[in-house]
């Protein structure tokens, strides 16, 4: 049996997110800059009216900054949200940690989080998903508590899920 997920300390897991969030920051500046300047490499010049790898290049580097900049939006987002601590029997809304099982017995655990939707952790031995609440699936788990079912679409195939612990 999974231990209780309020044995994990969920300032230590924000940390651990706002890390894996700042990892990509730094990840994606470094190559926003290198496809900025292999956009205006002389290698890039045209070599006919046709040849736009060096103009494919700066849209690039111009994507990879604006997600720079999403990314630093969230980062300051998260570090400012107060994290609530759920009673039993509270429903789940932002900032709670679920153990939600499947059909066939399957365990998840989710942070349900307003940013940094996708990014996945691991922390005392638990791997987390952060789901947003917009998000289906955190669409599907907000307003509910401990032993609710509900049916979620995943692949086209309807699963259900209970949820087995909310902190």
């Amino acid at each position: 049996m999974a231990k209780p997920l309020s044995r994990i300390d969920k300032d230590d897991l924000m940390r651990v997110v706002c890390d894996a969030i700042q990892h990509s920051i730094t990840t994606t500046t470094a190559r926003a800059r290198a496809t900025a300047a292999s956009a205006v490499n002389d290698e890039q010049r045209p070599e006919n009216e046709y040849d736009t790898r060096g103009l494919e290049e700066s849209y690039l580097a111009a994507g990879q900054a604006q997600r720079v900049a999403d990314l630093e939006v969230e980062l300051a987002s998260l570090r400012s949200l107060p994290i609530a601590r759920f009673r039993p029997g509270a429903p789940i809304a932002a900032t709670a940690l679920v153990r939600v099982e499947d059909e066939d017995g399957e365990a998840r655990v989710v942070f349900l989080l307003p940013a940094a939707g996708g990014v996945v952790v691991e922390m005392d031995g638990e791997k987390i998903s952060i789901v947003s609440p917009q998000s289906p699936l955190g669409q599907a788990m907000v307003g509910r508590s401990e032993d609710d079912d509900f049916d979620f679409l995943i692949k086209g195939k309807t699963r259900s899920f209970t949820v087995i612990d909310v902190s």
